[in-house]
C-alpha cells in the first residue's frame, strides 16, 4: 500500500489483519485499531475470515535445500524475546482483492492521530495470524492493548515490557475488550525503540515469579509514531 495515497478502511483492515503493511502505513493501522472501535472490529473480522480459508490450505514441506536458501540460518539472538513475521505477499494480496470484491458494510473515518505514543505489534510466536496492536501513550504512562480472549480457561495472559534484556511485568489482560495499564515506574523514564512488549501465559492472577513462568505468546519491539 503506498502512504501517498488514502485507502478506504476496509482495504487497509483487509491488509493490516494480513500482515501486509509496513512503515508509515502499518503505524496507522495501529493506531486507528487502538483508537476506532469500529475500525479495530473490522480488522478482527477479517483475521477470522482469513483463518477460515488458510484452515483449507494443505501445507506442504519444502525441500531442505530450498529451505536453507530462504530461511538462512539465524544470527546468534541477544534474548529470548525476539520475533520475526515473514508475510506471503503475493498470495495474501490475491486474498484481498478477492474478498474485498464481496458486499459488506462500511467502517467510520479514523480518528485524529494521537501525540507522544509508542507503537508494538505483537507478533504471534506461531506466526499464525495478523499481529496485535499495543500503543504507549507517554504523557499519561498508560498502555492500551486491542486484544482479548488470550488466555485459555484457568489461566491469565500477562503482558510484560522487557528494557536490556530484563521482564517487567506490566499487568494482565482482560478476558473482554482492549486492555488498560499503568505503566510501571521503574521503566517510565526514557523509554524510546529498545523495548519489547511481549504477551506470556500465566497461572491465574499472574506469574508467581519476577520474569514470564508461561509460554511467550506474542511480542514485538515498540516504535515512534
Amino acid at each position: 500500500m503506498s502512504a501517498m495515497t488514502d485507502p478506504d478502511p476496509e482495504t487497509m483492515a483487509a491488509e493490516f489483519a494480513l500482515g501486509l503493511l509496513d512503515g508509515a502505513d502499518r503505524s496507522a493501522a495501529l493506531r486507528r485499531s487502538l483508537s476506532d472501535p469500529h475500525f479495530a472490529r473490522e480488522v478482527e473480522w477479517w483475521r477470522h475470515r482469513f483463518a477460515t480459508l488458510f484452515d483449507d490450505v494443505r501445507p506442504v514441506e519444502a525441500p531442505a535445500w530450498r529451505t536453507d536458501r530462504i530461511f538462512p540460518t539465524p544470527a546468534t539472538k541477544r534474548s529470548g524475546f525476539r520475533w520475526a513475521f515473514v508475510p506471503l505477499a503475493g498470495a495474501m494480496a490475491a486474498a484481498v482483492a478477492f474478498l474485498l470484491a464481496q458486499p459488506k458494510g462500511t467502517v467510520e473515518p479514523p480518528a485524529p492521530r494521537v501525540q507522544q505514543t509508542l507503537l508494538a505489534a505483537l507478533v504471534p510466536a506461531d506466526k499464525n495470524g495478523a499481529p496485535f496492536a499495543a500503543s504507549i501513550d507517554l504523557d499519561a504512562s498508560e498502555v492500551r492493548v486491542a486484544t482479548s480472549g488470550l488466555a485459555p480457561t484457568g489461566k491469565d495472559a500477562q503482558l510484560w515490557i522487557i528494557r536490556d534484556g530484563v521482564p517487567h511485568s506490566i499487568g494482565l489482560l482482560d478476558r473482554a475488550g482492549a486492555t488498560r495499564l499503568t505503566l510501571p515506574a521503574a521503566v517510565r523514564g526514557a523509554l524510546g525503540t529498545n523495548e519489547v512488549l511481549a504477551i506470556s501465559i500465566e497461572p491465574l492472577g499472574g506469574s508467581p515469579e519476577p520474569t514470564p513462568t508461561g509460554p511467550v505468546i506474542a511480542s514485538g519491539a515498540l516504535s515512534q509514531t
